[in-house]
């Protein structure tokens, strides 16, 4: 897949029309540094109409010129087509994924059949969403082979489009689909991989179908079932969204609200669209307003957006025991308890509107005001706290790593009872270190192991009224580094991308961005080489990533192989420093 870079929300999806017209695959990459979401880059390759089928063709070239048409530049199954049988043709449906394969392969004919070995297969899924490296033996694939008019032509071939390494990279980006939390509240973006053609089309098309992450209570969509497009036009700016389909009937205006915030966030990733007009049904939505022109780009802050840019920009930090805060370089003593007196804490999270703080002591976890004289509250006991994580829904998110392994809970606002979540592939495991993402869908959790740490992610589920029901099993984000195998901290620098970083030594450490999906390929991740004793990660989704020094902060967000110490913000006298959540 494609080279992952820094500071962007992960995108892609495939989507494909019938033969006869442009194939709809993918239509966004992976992370690209310096760019907004889903702002895509033409394509780098030049325009390419493969020949067709040589007559008296033996069957290994029948399956090489199919290989090559699938190379068509724009995107076009027409010219495959060609090397099929005609029932095969009408059998083919490339729509449902994407196989991208390194170079270094032959077909060789057996008998009837073609037996074709890829290496170093990807595969994207009918959704965009991806699934990873297929392994060796998936990765073979059996052409069988059979005469029409009297030439030889393929009986059946695989429901993707194959392509190589280059071509995926010089045509497919990273995008994301824009759904909701199951309470509604919160947009939860899913990372999908679509070609660069028709984006806004395939991003609608693909936002129809089922979530990439499947009907398990981890998101929801607010679109009416049923409903279909066949292309979305872009007309100076504008794009109109038509959706066919069975007539839902009059909609809720809370409905609406939350349908339009699903497109003007999928739409704002084709940079061409300025505003959207949307009919259902062939009738035309108004929002609250009246309006029927809708912007992609709301002004001021959004309820929905899944950074949750309205939190708390400060700083957080403990010096001599005692809470911080404000600007980086000058945060000062609040004035609760935590700011007033050492209570002991060590690792801290502060929750996204600046009003409660959770902070590890050596055998409890306690929770407070940020301002105020009231003394906090032990929440949970026992030793093994590690640095808790606090969701939009102010959900206090906690894991307890002890020699039975890691529990995972949650507490309600921060207090009452802790709630047991169970995490296949995490809970009961050595865990490390963890996130939970501001919208609440995402744990990512470093787990130990005996000869190298392994990085892993869960969704998390909910009901309608915000209760975790549970989680889906932990899936590996690959990750590796060149010095060591142990990871030291991460952090989120997007909704769906998590910093890494590694100490190689007392100094020098690395630190590499990763599509939380598992799509960034250790070798798409070039490491930021950082001097110096570095202690942590200081984060946020909304705000500019740092690599905590002994003595002061790096900015991570630039373009650069080795960040320069002259670049330090001092923090003399800080740990533990942080930002919301």
């Amino acid at each position: 897949m494609r080279r992952t870079q820094w500071l962007r929300l992960g995108l892609a999806l495939v989507t494909t029309a019938a033969l006869t017209a442009c194939v709809r695959v993918p239509d966004s990459g992976r992370i690209v540094e310096a760019k907004q979401p889903g702002q895509a880059e033409p394509s780098q390759l030049p325009f390419n109409n493969p020949p067709p089928p040589v007559r008296d063709a033996g069957p290994e070239e029948i399956v090489a010129g199919f290989l090559e048409a699938m190379t068509a530049t724009p995107l076009s199954t027409i010219r495959a087509g060609e090397f099929l049988t005609k029932r095969a043709r009408e059998r083919w449906r490339p729509q449902e994924g994407v196989l991208s394969y390194a170079p270094g392969h032959e077909p060789r004919a057996h008998g009837d059949e073609v037996i074709l070995q890829l290496h170093g297969v990807d595969e994207v899924g009918a959704a965009g969403q991806w699934r990873g490296r297929r392994s060796r033996e998936a990765s073979r694939i059996t052409f069988p082979m059979a005469q029409e008019d009297g030439q030889w032509r393929i009986a059946s071939a695989p429901n993707a489009l194959i392509v190589p390494r280059d071509y995926y990279d010089g045509n497919f980006d990273d995008a994301s689909l824009f759904y909701f939390d199951p309470t509604g509240r919160i947009l939860v973006p899913e990372p999908v991989h679509v070609p660069q053609a028709s984006l806004a089309s395939s991003l609608v098309r693909a936002l129809l179908h089922e979530p990439p992450s499947g009907r398990s209570s981890v998101v929801r969509s607010f679109i009416p079932p049923g409903l279909s497009i066949v292309s979305v036009p872009v007309t100076g700016n504008l794009a109109e969204v038509n959706l066919k389909g069975p007539d839902p009937g009059t909609l809720d205006p809370a409905v609406v609200k939350r349908i339009l915030a699903q497109l003007s966030w999928t739409l704002r990733q084709d940079t061409s669209i300025n505003s959207f007009t949307l009919t259902i049904a062939g009738r035309s939505v108004t929002d609250a307003q009246g309006l029927t022109r809708f912007s992609v780009r709301q002004n001021g802050s959004d309820p929905f957006d899944p950074s949750v840019v309205t939190a708390s920009p400060l700083f957080y930090a403990l010096r001599h025991g005692r809470l911080v805060s404000g600007q980086v370089s000058r945060p000062t003593p609040v004035t609760g308890t935590f700011g007033t007196h050492d209570l002991g804490i060590g690792p801290f999270a502060v929750n996204l509107d600046n009003t409660r703080v959770a902070g590890v002591r050596p055998d409890s976890l306690l929770v407070g005001p940020v301002l105020g004289d009231a003394p906090p509250r032990t929440v949970m006991a026992g030793p093994g706290l590690l640095r808790p994580s606090w969701d939009f829904a102010d959900r206090l998110w906690a894991i307890q790593d002890t020699t039975d392994g890691a529990t995972i809970s949650y507490l309600a606002r921060g207090r009452g009872r802790p709630h047991e979540v169970r995490v296949p592939g995490i809970s009961g495991e050595n865990v490390q270190r963890f996130l939970v993402s501001r919208d609440g869908s995402r744990l990512v959790a470093v787990l130990h192991g005996p000869r190298a740490d392994r990085l892993v992610v869960s969704r998390l589920r909910y009901d309608a009224s915000g209760v975790a029901t549970g989680a889906t099993r932990a899936r590996r984000i690959p990750w590796q580094s060149g010095g060591t195998t142990r990871i030291r901290d991460i952090g989120w620098t997007a909704p769906t991308t998590v910093a890494v970083l590694d100490r190689l030594s007392t100094s020098q450490a690395e630190v590499r961005i990763l599509n939380v999906d598992g799509s960034t390929t250790p070798d798409q991740a070039p490491p930021r080489l950082v001097s110096g004793l570095v202690r942590g990660l200081a984060t946020s989704p909304s705000q500019t990533p740092y690599v905590v020094l002994a003595q002061g902060l790096n900015d991570i967000s630039h373009d650069t192989a080795q960040l320069d110490p002259n670049d330090q913000i001092p923090t003399v006298g800080l740990v533990h420093v942080s930002y919301a959540g």
